[in-house]
């Protein structure tokens, strides 16, 4: 039963990314189906939060519902569903100014705050549940983080002041990106990890994260690691890691720059089913 919440919790979080993108086009003048997408949105959000209350712990459920019901003076979700395309008449000359925000419950205050501390709460179930650590909790975190390496990757590589970018040629490259990432979020990161022995051999994983025991590999695609050879190659660490003392779960980012992977969103749920030990496959391109 915990595995299931736990990976239903997972879910929880990953959503929260698509209403956000909702609510932003609620508020922006540009769209013209804003209407639309506010109802869109009230009906997404409607079904996430009943899920999230039928999972949640008792001890939790109120913190998440003040997030969704608000009240004076601080209003919230349920405001901005209701009515996120009402314009601030009560301080209009305020708005028309700039000082204040145009609209009665803006996206930021009224949407996007509640909703990460709802997201938060979730996180803090995952580490009651999961212990201390909060495995899955540090996986959500790596793929946020992760997901932007192409934009980093564009920075690094352009000429400052006459001095040359790095590129990004091989793995080699990208664990160096990776592992000063990494040193940035989290205080033990153990670079070069040595695996369980399998058939005699000692395998070496990328990187561990030691306090919250998940393990860290970086591919980078090339014209003989495609879909089919990847996917052995990740099988194979997988079974190698669970063995190994310190890891309760994998997170394998894969930087395919060539587009190697055609369907780089099925690849990587092919590899979310197993909840025994958590893995997380990133893709990016």
């Amino acid at each position: 039963m915990t595995r299931r919440v736990l990976e239903k919790i997972a879910e929880l979080i990953r959503r929260t990314d698509t209403l956000a993108s909702l609510a932003d086009g609620v508020q922006n003048d540009a769209r013209e189906n804003r209407e639309d997408l506010l109802r869109q949105l009230a009906e997404a959000y409607g079904a996430w939060y009943a899920e999230a209350m039928a999972i949640l712990p008792s001890d939790h459920l109120e913190a998440f519902r003040k997030e969704y019901e608000g009240g004076f003076p601080t209003y919230k979700i349920k405001h901005f569903l209701q009515a996120g395309l009402e314009l601030n008449t009560i301080f209009a000359e305020l708005a028309a100014q700039g000082t204040i925000s145009k609209w009665l419950y803006p996206v930021s205050t009224a949407f996007h705050a509640p909703l990460a501390e709802q997201k938060q709460i979730l996180r803090n179930v995952v580490a009651q549940i999961g212990g201390s650590a909060g495995t899955l909790t540090t996986l959500d975190s790596l793929e946020e983080v992760f997901r932007r390496l192409p934009i980093a990757v564009t920075v690094l590589r352009q000429e400052v002041r006459g001095r040359p970018g790095l590129t990004v040629k091989d793995e080699y490259d990208l664990q160096r990106i990776v592992h000063a990432v990494l040193c940035l979020h989290h205080l033990d990161v153990r670079p070069e990890e040595y695996g369980p022995s399998r058939a005699g051999a000692h395998p070496r994983l990328d990187f561990l994260l030691k306090e919250e025991r998940v393990a860290v590999e970086t591919k980078m695609t090339r014209t003989n690691l495609g879909p089919r050879k990847l996917g052995d190659e990740l099988a194979q660490d997988i079974l190698r890691y669970r063995a190994h003392d310190y890891a309760d779960a994998y997170f394998a980012l894969v930087y395919d720059p060539e587009k190697y992977i055609p369907n780089a969103s099925g690849f990587e749920q092919d590899f979310r089913a197993d909840t025994s030990f958590p893995v997380r496959v990133v893709i990016v391109q």
